[in-house]
């Protein structure tokens, strides 16, 4: 039974140094960091709650807990936690005059946070970039461009600058520019358009689609048409409109022309 013992005075030995309470808390604060976690799994699971301020909820409890259970270990352990936390102060000040670019982009997450122009899943547009967002942090925000790669914006850049948020609506608009002969009847070439898209069951009725003439061209008539779908099908039914355009015109003997070029040569030039 000498092993027992042994572990009995160990034990009593790390007691009276406080590593039994410093693990004490260690361990509660990891079993309080688990259940949160579990909670926001459900609530993320509830569509009608923002996903970002979720995560950063969480993210923000998280730290506090750690916080919490570091100070109560060390003070445990008999460290003087208010002199380092003394410290901690001013190289807190020191460090926060050395990176005021950060206080920026964190004040400038906090309001996106708090405004939630766009959110996890959303695609964007903003200063040459556009994406797909993956995570809305405090000091930046990760976008997922169509190539698969990872760009990280700054949160004072989305506040400075436009964002284009393009899936924000469940609805979005196809505009489509297109061309016809000279020689085509515009009446005629409505009815042709009009008929494609009552056909297809993915174009609403509501907005009501548009067929507007735009102008005329060096060589032919311009028209814009412009019809509403939900926001999830409108890469492959634009596609999709634009074939059914070009057969039904084919059929229609409507001809979209070239652009006709008129060169006039000198005849005393040598």
């Amino acid at each position: 039974m000498d092993w027992v013992l042994s572990i009995n005075r160990f034990v009593r030995k790390m007691a009276e140094n406080g590593w039994v309470e410093f693990m004490v808390y260690i361990l509660l604060g990891w079993v309080v960091c688990y259940a949160l976690r579990r909670i926001f799994k459900k609530l993320e699971q509830n569509e009608k709650l923002p996903q970002q301020v979720l995560v950063l909820l969480s993210r923000a409890l998280k730290g506090i807990i750690w916080a919490l259970v570091l100070v109560q270990g060390l003070r445990g352990l008999g460290v003087d936690v208010v002199g380092i936390l003394g410290a901690a102060g001013v190289m807190g000040v020191a460090i926060g005059f050395a990176s005021q670019t950060s206080l920026s982009n964190l004040i400038s997450g906090i309001f996106l946070v708090s405004e939630r122009s766009f959110r996890i899943g959303d695609y964007i547009q903003v200063e040459g970039e556009e994406g797909t967002v993956e995570s809305i942090n405090l000091l930046s925000v990760y976008l997922r461009r169509t190539d698969n790669s990872l760009v990280r914006i700054p949160c004072e850049t989305l506040i400075k600058n436009p964002v284009r948020n393009i899936t924000g609506s469940p609805r979005r608009r196809i505009d489509m520019d297109l061309d016809v002969d000279y020689n085509s009847d515009l009446n005629h070439v409505r009815r042709v358009i009009q008929d494609v898209i009552s056909h297809d069951p993915d174009l609403l009725d509501s907005p009501a689609p548009v067929i507007l003439f735009s102008g005329f061209g060096d060589s032919a008539l311009n028209l814009h048409i412009g019809a509403w779908c939900k926001t999830d099908v409108y890469h492959g039914l634009r596609f999709r409109l634009a074939a059914a355009l070009l057969e039904a015109f084919r059929k229609e003997g409507i001809n979209i022309p070239f652009p006709i070029r008129t060169v006039l040569l000198d005849k005393n030039a040598n």
